[in-house]
């Protein structure tokens, strides 16, 4: 009950999973698990638009698709999430006059340097094992 009662809007994200019990609107196979885009809304379907490679090009295609065969895509939380938090940095740095520091993500970098003690650490020497056949 929860396919039928969600809403999609124009420009949200989609992943097309294929319900097999319902064949009305069902997409090809090929485009079980791919994630479009969704230009328009029917009555009973959505107008998804996605991109097909074929051969070294890619090609825009239009499906019409019930809603049975389709679930909200989550392949952009994390960008969204990451922008609203951005949007209220730089909102806090208007009011208090102050610059906004880069807000892009940063990589984490070497870790910091550490020296292992000696107590209770009894040193192992590595090497290779010599080949034995046993038979």
């Amino acid at each position: 009950m929860s396919k039928y009662m969600t809403t999609y809007k124009k420009n949200d994200l989609v992943d097309i999973k294929v319900n097999p019990a319902i064949h009305k609107g069902m997409p090809h196979k090929f485009y079980h698990g791919r994630t479009g885009k969704v230009v328009g809304v029917n009555p009973r379907s959505l107008v998804v638009i996605l991109n097909k490679t074929v051969g070294n090009k890619q090609i825009r295609r239009t499906l019409y698709v019930r809603e049975e065969h389709v679930s909200k895509s989550r392949c952009n939380e994390d960008f969204i999430a990451r922008r609203t938090t951005n949007d209220e940095i730089r909102q806090q740095a208007v009011l208090e006059g102050k610059k906004v520091k880069c807000l892009k993500r940063q990589l984490p970098g070497p870790r910091e340097s550490f020296v292992v003690s000696m107590v209770n650490n009894t040193p192992v020497s590595l090497g290779y094992e010599p080949y034995v056949d046993t038979f």
